[in-house]
């Protein structure tokens, strides 16, 4: 299975988790009772998202300005969960590939304006030195500590 599936697969159990309050591991059961496995992948960023998913917000509330997370769609909450959490956890991922990938959940899953929502957010985190090093930035891994 793509990372990319992956990431939509993830997206979901994401999602449900959020709109039915219900944890990520008992979404995850439900899906291997009606779909079969889960993708390893996918698993690991859905758990990963709960797990960070108040350290995830604090950012998202820092990096989001005029926009606080509870005042987020559901759906664009949880696309910007899963992209920061790989930008700022998963260290083969550079954080333009998890922009690109959140702004292509947004355009399959979202509102028109969604994709333009999610990659201004996720450049601001970016900007803001979120995501590992970027080039020139000055920041590196110890940037990213700071929010792990």
């Amino acid at each position: 299975m793509s990372r990319r599936t992956a990431r939509k697969n993830a997206f979901l159990a994401l999602y449900q988790s959020d709109v039915i309050e219900r944890p990520v591991a008992e979404i995850l059961g439900r899906w291997r009772e009606c779909r079969g496995e889960i993708d390893t992948y996918a698993e690991r960023l859905a758990h990963g998202v709960e797990g960070e998913k108040e350290a995830l917000d604090t950012v998202l509330g820092e990096v989001a300005v005029g926009w606080p997370v509870h005042r987020m769609s559901a759906i664009d909450r949880t696309i910007l969960r899963l992209a920061l959490y790989e930008m700022l956890h998963v260290e083969d991922v550079p954080a333009e590939v998890a922009t690109g990938e959140a702004m292509e959940l947004a355009k399959g899953f979202s509102g028109d304006e969604a994709p333009q929502f999610v990659g201004g957010v996720l450049r601001g985190a970016r900007e803001a030195g979120l995501g590992g090093a970027e080039e020139g930035s000055g920041e590196g891994p110890d940037q990213r500590a700071r929010y792990g």
